[in-house]
């Protein structure tokens, strides 16, 4: 079998070739030859340096400039791989496979966080007529006396004085998850064997789309049931100011309105859509489906995976101490914001027994795509780019 000759122009893509086993896998980050080459022909003609190492290897392909600047250190022993990269490599990466159709789901996406958080109260509300109004339970015996419901007349903790405000719930349920997935994606993007493209832009695109689309369900379905069941929260008449002599709520319309929207939840369904997101986001990366050696770092990783979900539960139980919230709101707001987060984690990721758990699908798509158009001959050949017409 010869050889075939590279081309003169070589394609700005990232090339993957597959070493027989149990060599493992090489990487080639920057404009490398995007062709079907097979290991024993075609690989060693363009090696610059090899590694005796067994742990790693080093490879390099000159590039049509002369340059030897794109050789990577890879791990071996596993199909997946997690690469540290600069910042200017990540700057150009991002540049270089920018996509509108990433920039038009990116603002899908920021659209429904939107339409989520603020849309029950502008059009929702108005939409089923209103806050349901309950009647205020109270009882006159007949000496006069006024009676309560004890389950409403807990003492009220101030917003501010809460354990988890509102903008405290909103920076570990949003700001950190994000700057968590943004970190991560970029430094450490998903590597696989037989995936073409795995430009960090992908990472950090389907970690942000999948918060966003999360917590926009999660907020939009939170608050219209609120609006809609009107339950009365365990402090409700400290809240609205419940008055004895005129049977009435004297701490205005406002607050009367907070007080009837206990169920579900909203702190609970927040914390934990966040925390199901990056947990699902953590747990796909250390590749639970994958046919690896199981090995005590592994099982580490995936047991530290888990380690939101106590944030999230401190936050959701906190309402349960601060009066806020009865306990089968709490549960309420937790399984739906769980739901939202696993939802919205499967519109951008496989799921976390597949294969290509923590790849987002649009590289997967792009890799199918790219694997009908080329034929592999076999499993170690490399499948290029389609741009590329290189005779085999």
């Amino acid at each position: 079998m010869m050889c075939p000759t590279l081309p003169t122009a070589l394609p700005r893509r990232v090339v993957v070739l597959i070493d027989p086993p149990p060599r493992g896998v090489h990487v080639f980050d920057k404009r490398a030859a995007a062709a079907v080459y097979h290991y024993h022909y075609c690989y060693q003609p363009f090696s610059k340096s090899t590694s005796s190492d067994e742990s790693t290897t080093t490879q390099c392909i000159e590039m049509d400039d002369g340059e030897y600047n794109n050789c990577k250190q890879l791990r071996r022993g596993s199909s997946l791989y997690e690469q540290a990269r600069s910042p200017r490599e990540i700057i150009y990466s991002i540049c270089n496979d920018f996509s509108w159709s990433l920039l038009r789901d990116l603002i899908l996406s920021i659209a429904c966080f939107l339409f989520g958080v603020h849309g029950p109260k502008m059009f929702v509300l108005p939409l089923i007529g209103g806050l349901t109004v309950r009647p205020i339970p109270y009882q006159v015996t007949a000496a006069g006396d006024v009676m309560l419901d004890l389950a409403l007349a807990n003492d009220l903790i101030p917003k501010s004085e809460v354990t988890f405000p509102s903008e405290k719930t909103w920076f570990i349920s949003f700001l950190l998850p994000i700057s968590i997935v943004i970190l991560i994606g970029s430094i450490f993007p998903m590597n696989m064997t037989n995936l073409t493209n795995n430009n960090p832009l992908y990472n950090i695109h389907a970690g942000i789309c999948t918060l966003l689309v999360a917590i926009g369900i999660s907020e939009l379905v939170t608050q219209t049931i609120k609006f809609y069941v009107g339950r009365l929260r365990p402090n409700f008449y400290a809240m609205c100011g419940f008055d004895k002599e005129s049977l009435e709520c004297t701490n205005g319309e406002e607050m009367e309105m907070e007080a009837r929207m206990s169920f579900p939840s909203g702190h609970s369904s927040l914390s934990f859509c966040g925390a199901v997101c990056l947990v699902l986001f953590f747990v796909g990366r250390t590749g639970l489906g994958r046919p690896m050696v199981s090995s005590l770092k592994r099982k580490t990783l995936i047991v530290l995976s888990y380690a939101p979900l106590l944030l999230s539960s401190w936050c959701a139980t906190s309402r349960l101490v601060d009066n806020w919230h009865h306990p089968s709101d709490i549960i309420a707001g937790s399984v739906w914001g769980s739901i939202a987060g696993c939802i919205s984690y499967h519109l951008w990721f496989p799921h976390i027994l597949s294969v290509h758990a923590g790849i987002p699908l649009s590289v997967i798509s792009n890799a199918i795509s790219a694997e009908d158009a080329q034929n592999m001959v076999s499993s170690n050949y490399l499948l290029a780019d389609t741009s590329s017409s290189i005779p085999v």
